[in-house]
């Protein structure tokens, strides 16, 4: 068989170029056979298949001997692509009984009576032909993404894929991968309609055109656009023998649906046709994941940034989204409403179950919120849980949002806006907080609650407290509930001194500033001292005595930029000077208690002591306006003292940098003799705290639901649980003892309190479970951009069409997308 086939090649002529550059031989008996065998020593017996064609005494072609058709064969090609075309050679008998039992794609023979050449691309199609079309099915079309391409060969390899709905030509070499072909089709625009009118029109085989009435207008572009892919390659291609005998080109033709063309006047269908139907119910599936994901991103959108649901039915807003994904349907604001409440449902209960799972005791704090609007008529309570989690990380998180106080005469307010009818069972502190206790399961975790003067002083909080003191619910007999913010506090202090501050520096501080304001250079100046500055420039609605205290450190920063102006007699000077001080001091303990990061405890007392320190200091500074105007402050001050240094103490106590004794050292400084009172006080509440912590059914309990709140307390052995409790405390007391005793921890400026306590959880259990809760604790009920408003925090004027349920959900979920 090898001689034969080498004596195949004799009839094939020398052909020499121009100049002698390139030649192609043949192998002649006795000329080149010997060097073929030799170069070939192993060869692949695919060879008796293939007469090897010779240029320049290489083997460069391989001529099958059933088709004719010359494939590549260099050194570096190996014989692979040769197997692969045995095995879909349509001039193999074998081959052509193969096509017939497992037809995929259906392929045309097209003859071809000249080679193909960059000037007459496009052959004569020989329609007789065309009756009986084969298919094959290579191994590399299992991807079911070949129901929905058709290949495209190049010298016998697969090189591209046209998409059989919208015809674009994509990449499809056997390293490509198929992964782009299927991103192609979830975009594909051809394939949408398709998949749409499918819906509606079920495709029959049998109504497809019959292949010879469309010869002339929809196969031939397809074998055309071929043609011209393979007139790209044909100086490497097949080239014609001297026999006259053609070589067939093979490519796929797609199925075309009924609903595209009309069927055939007689009636006729391919046969033995393998139709590639679109899986309607795999792409209504990924274009539902597709819209659910959009419309929960859309969601995330519109609570991040307050936007109203209207936003979605706005032309513009459509026309964006459409844009960017197709397949996401309209969606009105009633359905956007219901995404983001769904939202908030799923984030509560993952929030829900991670607070009741935990053992840790949780602090609230309650802030009045209002409408953004000149003439708020309604007040929202917002209700904040503080708690340090088993990753020893404090975490802030609002739990509840619902009506404090409405206008019941705001006839407008109920017409327009639908959380104006909330029944007042659901409105006030009381209803609110007890409603958010019971959701939340903390009936047996509320450690402290802080709150801000309208909550604090409200009968229904009162009535509250008591009714968790009689249940048992709050730890040291209720000693840290109903704690007062400080930024409240303090804002209430300066508000003391409003008058006389205004009067006393007042006028000079405005004459000032329109005196530099009045020419270019003079406003140059002042923005030029104004860059220098640290300080943050004051929003809008800040509250006066913060706009005013900017003011003052520019007018002191001036006089330090330019000291031979003379801006202030010195008389002036120095109630300026004394006045900045005291609401500097204001200012920077604000900005750290109400921090957004959510500082621990163990930092309060120090802040309130600098405010009672500069009181003080400017109350003997020998100012007689001055110390009037100070006492007044002190006084107010004062209350506030009396009423937080024993919740103050506690987290300082904890703080191995300084115990009892930095407390002790501050108090008998300040108080003398009468600091005794404050320390027994304080001792007494941190001993009594450990043993109540030291009492396991005291503990709070991840098991504690709102039953507890209604449960009968009554209890025949309560003797003789206190009197193991007691035995117990006296023999695990000597725990806080150790602590207290031990030697202070270095202050140092990185010092992290709350991994100091992580790493000796193991030596002080119970200190470190109290320590856990106790520097969860805030001072403040709002954050600072809130506590320098003149407002307070507000919510968007266009919540207030919405009900409270759906106000709750926007607000609550921002704050835990944040």
């Amino acid at each position: 068989m090898e001689h034969a086939m080498i004596q195949q090649v004799v009839e094939y002529p020398e052909e020499h170029e121009v100049g002698g550059a390139m030649k192609v031989e043949v192998a002649y008996d006795g000329v080149h056979h010997s060097a073929f065998r030799y170069k070939h020593k192993k060869r692949s017996k695919v060879w008796e298949e293939y007469k090897p064609i010779f240029l320049n005494g290489k083997v460069q072609f391989a001529e099958c001997l059933y088709c004719h058709n010359r494939l590549s064969c260099k050194d570096s090609n190996g014989t692979s692509h040769l197997w692969r075309h045995q095995k879909i050679c349509p001039g193999k008998p074998e081959s052509a009984e193969r096509r017939q039992k497992d037809s995929y794609f259906p392929y045309v023979s097209v003859n071809e009576h000249s080679p193909v050449s960059p000037i007459d691309p496009v052959n004569v199609i020989i329609s007789e032909t065309l009756d009986d079309i084969g298919s094959v099915i290579p191994s590399r079309f299992k991807s079911k993404v070949w129901k929905e391409f058709t290949p495209v060969y190049v010298e016998g390899k697969l090189q591209a894929a046209d998409c059989i709905h919208c015809q674009k030509r994509l990449s499809a070499n056997k390293f490509g991968g198929r992964s782009h072909l299927s991103r192609h089709l979830l975009t594909c625009p051809g394939r949408r309609g398709m998949v749409h009118n499918q819906q509606k029109i079920p495709f029959h085989p049998s109504s497809a055109p019959t292949l010879k009435s469309r010869v002339h207008d929809e196969l031939s572009p397809a074998l055309t656009n071929g043609k011209v892919q393979i007139a790209e390659y044909s100086s490497k291609l097949l080239k014609t023998s001297s026999s006259g005998e053609t070589t067939p080109i093979i490519r796929p033709i797609q199925m075309v649906p009924t609903h595209q063309f009309p069927p055939a006047s007689d009636g006729t269908c391919l046969k033995k046709q393998k139709t590639s139907f679109v899986n309607v119910s795999a792409d209504m599936s990924a274009r539902k994941f597709g819209q659910e994901t959009s419309y929960q991103e859309l969601a995330k959108m519109i609570i991040l940034h307050a936007h109203p649901f209207s936003i979605v039915e706005h032309e513009e807003m459509r026309r964006f989204i459409k844009n960017l994904n197709p397949m996401v349907d309209e969606i009105s604001h009633n359905d956007m409403e219901e995404h983001c409440t769904a939202l908030f449902q799923k984030e509560k209960a993952n929030l829900k179950d991670i607070v009741t799972l935990s053992s840790r005791r949780v602090s609230l704090s309650a802030s009045i919120w209002t409408s953004d609007g000149p003439e708020p008529t309604v007040n929202y309570l917002c209700l904040t849980a503080h708690f340090i989690g088993d990753d020893w990380k404090v975490h802030r998180i609002i739990i509840k949002f619902g009506m404090f106080w409405s206008s019941p005469t705001n006839l407008e307010r109920i017409i327009h806006c639908k959380e104006a009818s909330v029944p007042d069972s659901e409105c006030g502190s009381y209803n609110v907080m007890l409603d958010a206790i019971r959701d939340w399961n903390l009936d047996h975790k509320i450690l402290s609650f802080t709150s801000v003067g309208d909550v604090r002083n409200n009968a229904n909080t009162v009535k509250l407290k008591e009714m968790l003191i009689e249940k048992k619910c709050l730890p040291i007999r209720g000693s840290l509930y109903n704690i007062a913010c400080l930024d409240d506090v303090l804002n209430s202090v300066v508000s003391q001194g409003q008058a006389d501050i205004l009067r006393l520096v007042g006028d000079a501080a405005m004459e000032f500033f329109v005196a530099h304001a009045s020419s270019p250079s003079s406003q140059q100046q002042l923005l030029e001292v104004i860059s220098q500055m640290s300080l943050k420039c004051p929003q809008e609605d800040a509250k006066w005595w913060h706009k005013f205290y900017f003011r003052l450190e520019v007018l002191l920063q001036f006089k330090k930029s330019f000291p031979s102006e003379n801006l202030l007699n010195p008389e002036d000077m120095n109630v300026a000077e004394s006045i900045c001080k005291i609401l500097r001091t204001f200012y920077r303990v604000i900005e750290v208690i109400s921090c957004p990061s959510s500082v621990t405890a163990n930092i309060y007392f120090n802040e309130v002591w600098k405010v009672r320190t500069v009181l003080q200091e400017e109350a003997s500074n020998g100012l007689g306006e001055i110390s009037r105007l100070v006492m007044e402050m002190q006084e107010a001050f004062h209350g506030y003292w009396q009423d937080s240094y024993l919740w103050l103490s506690i987290p300082v106590v904890l703080d191995p940098r300084f115990k009892i004794s930095f407390i002790e050292f501050r108090l008998k400084r300040a108080f003398g003799t009468n600091s005794e009172s404050y320390l027994t006080e304080i001792r007494a509440t941190v001993r009594e705290l450990f043993n109540e912590y030291c009492n396991p059914t005291d503990r709070p309990s991840a098991a504690s639901n709102s039953a507890a709140l209604d449960a009968d307390d009554n209890d025949s052995l309560d003797d003789w649980d206190q009197h193991l409790n007691e035995q117990a405390s006296c023999q695990i007391s000597t725990e806080l003892d150790d602590y207290l005793e031990d030697g202070l921890v270095p202050r140092k400026d990185d010092f992290d309190i709350l991994n100091w306590w992580m790493n000796h959880t193991t030596k002080y259990p119970t200190l470190a479970a109290i320590a856990q809760d106790i520097l969860a604790m805030p001072a403040s009920a709002v954050q600072s951009e809130a506590a320098f408003s003149s407002s307070g925090p507000v919510i968007p004027k266009h919540y207030s069409t919405l009900s409270i349920k759906t106000i709750e959900a926007l607000v609550c979920a921002r704050d835990w997308m944040k």
